[in-house]
């Protein structure tokens, strides 16, 4: 590990199905990771992929996607022990850490929970002391859950009764989404309707990111560490729609069945034009409005048991998608595409533009005062990503990727509707709302005609991803040129897929833009060789570098202002690579193809009542 004697940074990541953790230096070039997969490290459990399986006793449907909430405190303990004792990281050195954590899941603590944590003695691991009564839910919801469809319609039938009607759904123009099943409001809503005992032994609510970082001040904090404003974005509770965003107190009393204000207890500051609390305003806490702010120096927990520093920062931690921002930057005409089991699309933007079709968030590292940085970002999300590509590629080529590529190489042509259309949606997705089905089309004397199969069946592997990247496409540039007046100049591919040169030329093609792969690499602490680094906790690190730079010049340079200045000074390559650029032709022919492309798509989703399901 190569980094002089100077300040280090470290970035978390709690996802779905890891803990990880990544170190970097002034110059915000990676010195070292760690790893912590759940399932590998915790048999006991019996998760698969970070979730219990569907049908397990403690879930309270069979369907659920839960975890449990002890795996994520020893997951803790095993990163601290791995930095110190195996790694031997100099942990004195870090002068600030920041924390990143999967969006909308939630931890539940009770009325006794900030007491005991600020007496945490550094004698012991944190699993032995935040065991039974620390927690008022054990078992606690993860974002992939889908059993709250009745509560996300009573949110909504609320929303509409309260704000009327218009061509965006009220609780879309309040919140910046409509209802989903993983936002926290739902799953709250459900939760307190399900277990009110439960619900009343509560007395905090957090999402992973700021319960992951409240665990940073063990051993002295006698507080819960506030929600991020971007975190918060992801609830349906949080009021964007408005010049100081703040919580809805309407959809908070709606949610806690409390029909009147508490004024018993004491207001939190920047609370007050709101009228008092609701109980869930009390259980959910602080946003915080400046992003730069540090919350204070971790507690003694660390200081005592791993040698950290007592001046070390605790920066504001935020959701793994802005996250995932913090460490790609895209400015206004680019866009992050994941290519994983979802796939998703994250636009910055400077306008609040609600629309059912998507969820607006507030950016995580913009400051009332910076002009650099877009106030937002918008985020598309797909169900059928990865999952659908499989399918087609287990049952067309052989379960093989090189087969699947070399199908949709087949018979390139200058029209990408020489052989037809398809879409596939295994799972009711999202754009579309709930379509569903495998929908195949081919033009036969100039009429459109649905087929049951194509004609060639390896098509379908070019007929997927021609499809999926189309859809990306025109929703893309239906909100650039209506809030930019811009095309699209790059995005920026992370994810499995991303992998594949065969796709990312593809979607170059289709998007006639050029495609970046990031190149979040740092160095092998045991090896020096570059090692590709996880996206959430760079991101986070970086955070914690702008945060640390922030307190030490006491004003307020803008994030990107910051990280590019320090990757320069650390004489860094390019944070991407140009892994394939568009092919003129072909990027004419799409572009002529889209109006005929979107009637079949329309068409393909309104038969989808009636669609087959082959997958099952």
């Amino acid at each position: 590990m190569s980094s002089g004697g100077g300040p280090l940074f470290l970035g978390l990541d709690l996802s779905t199905q890891a803990l990880k953790a990544t170190l970097i230096d002034i110059n915000v070039q990676g010195l070292d990771e760690v790893y912590i997969p759940f399932d590998e490290n915790f048999p006991q459990f019996h998760t698969k992929g970070g979730v219990l399986p569907a049908g397990d006793s403690r879930l309270t449907q069979p369907d659920q996607a839960a975890a449990p909430i002890e795996m994520y405190i020893l997951a803790i303990d095993m990163l601290w022990e791995t930095i110190v004792n195996e790694k031997k990281w100099p942990v004195s050195r870090i002068v600030s850490i920041s924390c990143a954590g999967q969006q909308h899941a939630s931890v539940y603590l009770s009325e006794e929970a900030c007491s005991r944590l600020s007496k945490v003695q550094p004698d012991k691991n944190l699993h032995l002391q935040l065991d039974h009564g620390f927690f008022s839910r054990v078992i606690v919801p993860n974002w992939q859950d889908a059993t709250t469809l009745e509560e996300c319609e009573e949110l909504m039938q609320y929303a509409t009764a309260k704000w009327g009607t218009a061509y965006v759904p009220a609780l879309c123009r309040k919140t910046g989404s409509i209802a989903h099943t993983r936002f926290t409001g739902a799953q709250i809503l459900r939760w307190r309707k399900k277990d009110p005992e439960q619900y009343d032994e509560t007395a905090s609510i957090l999402l992973v990111s700021n319960f992951l970082t409240t665990l940073l001040g063990a051993g002295s904090a006698r507080r819960v560490a506030p929600l991020d404003k971007s975190d918060a974005c992801g609830m349906n509770l949080w009021n964007m729609n408005s010049e100081k965003p703040h919580w809805s107190i309407p959809l908070l009393r709606f949610v806690s069945k409390q029909d009147r204000l508490d004024k018993n207890r004491k207001i939190i500051p920047g609370t007050e034009a709101l009228g008092g609390y609701t109980k869930l305003e009390r259980m959910l806490g602080r946003v915080q409005s400046d992003p730069a702010e540090a919350l204070g120096y971790v507690g003694n927990w660390l200081q005592k048991r791993y040698g950290f520093n007592e001046h070390c920062l605790i920066s504001q931690g935020t959701g793994d998608n802005p996250a995932t921002l913090q460490c790609l930057t895209p400015q206004f005409g680019e866009a992050v595409i994941s290519l994983g089991t979802s796939d998703t699309i994250l636009l910055p933007s400077n306008e609040y533009t609600p629309s059912a079709q998507y969820h607006v968030f507030s950016h995580p590292v913009h400051c009332p005062q910076d002009t650099q940085t877009p106030r937002y970002f918008l985020m598309f999300v797909y169900k059928n990503g990865s999952l659908a590509r499989e399918w087609v590629r287990d049952t067309y080529c052989n379960s093989n990727w090189d087969e699947f590529n070399a199908a949709i190489d087949d018979g390139v042509a200058k029209h990408p509707d020489r052989q037809g259309v398809g879409f596939y949606w295994l799972r009711p997705e999202i754009l579309p709302w709930e379509a569903r089905g495998v929908h195949r089309y081919e033009c036969r004397e100039k009429k459109w005609e649905q087929v049951q199969e194509f004609d060639s069946p390896r098509y379908n592997a070019r007929a997927i991803v021609q499809s999926q990247f189309m859809d990306f496409r025109g929703r893309i540039a239906q909100v650039l040129s209506a809030t930019q007046g811009k095309n699209l100049s790059r995005v920026y591919v992370v994810g499995g897929a991303a992998k594949n040169q065969t796709l990312c030329q593809l979607l170059a093609n289709v998007l006639g833009c050029e495609v970046a792969r990031p190149v979040v690499v740092g160095r092998s602490a045991e090896t020096n060789e570059r090692v590709p680094y996880n996206i959430g906790s760079v991101g986070a690190a970086y955070r914690a570098r702008w945060t640390w730079e922030c307190a030490k010049t006491k004003s307020r340079p803008s994030f990107n202002e910051v990280i590019a200045k320090a990757r320069a000074n650390g004489g860094a390559e390019a944070p991407y690579e140009i892994v394939a650029r568009p092919d003129p032709q072909r990027v004419q022919a799409y572009s002529e193809f889209v109006p005929q492309w979107e009637e079949l798509e329309i068409g393909a989703a309104q038969a989808s009542s009636v669609a087959s399901t082959p997958w099952g």
